[in-house]
């Protein structure tokens, strides 16, 4: 393949309409491919509006794409556990392991696995052993940084042919141009609160952590207000549970407001517009699209340490560790509020 040839590039994601980050990741991500001359197929699930559609539970989409495969270049397969796999489904999901197996044994050289996130793994279990063999034999293993890296060698036990992507993501085209005072009155937010507006934003479950900007804001006392914008993506017991303790929670503590819904991306960006401060308070993560969408349209953000979130942060971001740091941040961001 010569340099400024086209590259035939087989893209293996959620996409929309499906309401997934991953699938918004991958269709920001195809524009690129496509705009710098590059011939990109979509195989999606039957919900997103990719070019190929197959079923991505259970390993279908690992045989198809390991099919079809010797037509590409490069196959790029953005890898979140929950896209996949089948929950509560044990033979499932070694079927689903050993598919994409396959897959890296049969094209190592063109693939190319994109970890947005990846279970802590139990080495016995015959799907995540089968999981090990298939990042080993991939032709690269790519993290958006260098603790997501470590944390998967490490718990996993492998090294992997690694590279590092930054998380990019683009605004929606509406949301070009448009200031924050404006985004504030599409948005029916005061466009002079008495103190910060600060915006947590995205699916409803606790490893989000927006209980702990809740309990930090009521401690903090900062004035101004704390929007909570996202719904349960997962309809489990547990998310269920904790979207009604959050429910509670935001309704008794003065200054909080929780927009229960899902939002669209040009929406999405408003509200990120809006906000003087982004707050992440998760317990749990790898990456973040969000931060990435602050970083994109320029808001600061007010982050927690976890997984990598710390070295995706950028100046002008605060990098909290516990929930001392998280109400000090919020107590902080009166100060830090741009006139």
């Amino acid at each position: 393949m010569t340099s400024g040839s086209i590259v035939k590039i087989l893209l293996v994601s959620s996409f929309p309409p499906r309401h997934c980050g991953i699938g918004a990741y991958a269709r920001d991500q195809a524009a690129r491919l496509r705009a710098e001359g590059h011939a990109v197929t979509v195989l999606s699930p039957p919900d997103g509006a990719g070019d190929l559609r197959v079923p991505f539970l259970g390993g279908a989409v690992f045989r198809r794409a390991a099919s079809i495969g010797g037509d590409f270049d490069r196959i790029v397969v953005h890898f979140q556990p929950a896209l996949y796999y089948r929950p509560r489904a044990a033979s499932s999901k070694v079927t689903t392991s050993a598919s994409l197996l396959w897959l890296a044994l049969r094209r190592s050289r063109a693939l190319e696995i994109l970890v947005h996130e990846a279970d802590p793994p139990i080495r016995w279990r015959p799907d995540y052993a089968l999981l090990r063999r298939a990042f080993r034999a991939a032709g690269t293993v790519t993290f958006h940084t260098e603790a997501e890296r470590r944390a998967l060698e490490r718990d996993y036990g492998v090294r992997v042919r690694s590279a590092i992507a930054e998380h990019r993501v683009s605004p929606a085209p509406a949301s070009s141009g448009v200031s924050r005072a404006e985004a504030r009155r599409r948005l029916g937010i005061d466009e002079d609160p008495a103190g910060p507006v600060l915006v947590c934003l995205g699916f409803l479950q606790a490893s989000k952590g927006f209980d702990r900007a809740v309990e930090a804001f009521d401690r903090a006392q900062p004035g101004g207000s704390l929007y909570l914008v996202g719904s349960v993506r997962e309809d489990t017991p547990d998310n269920r549970a904790y979207a009604r303790g959050l429910r509670a929670r935001c309704e008794a503590v003065p200054g909080v407001r929780l927009i229960e819904r899902f939002v669209p991306d040009d929406e999405f960006d408003l509200w990120v517009i809006a906000a003087d401060r982004v707050v992440l308070p998760y317990r749990r993560s790898w990456s973040s699209g969000v931060l990435a969408r602050a970083h994109a349209l320029g808001t600061p953000a007010i982050v927690g340490a976890a997984g990598g979130l710390a070295e995706q942060a950028r100046d002008g971001d605060v990098v909290v560790d516990g929930d001392e740091e998280l109400m000090e941040a919020l107590r902080d961001s009166v100060k830090r509020v741009a006139p």
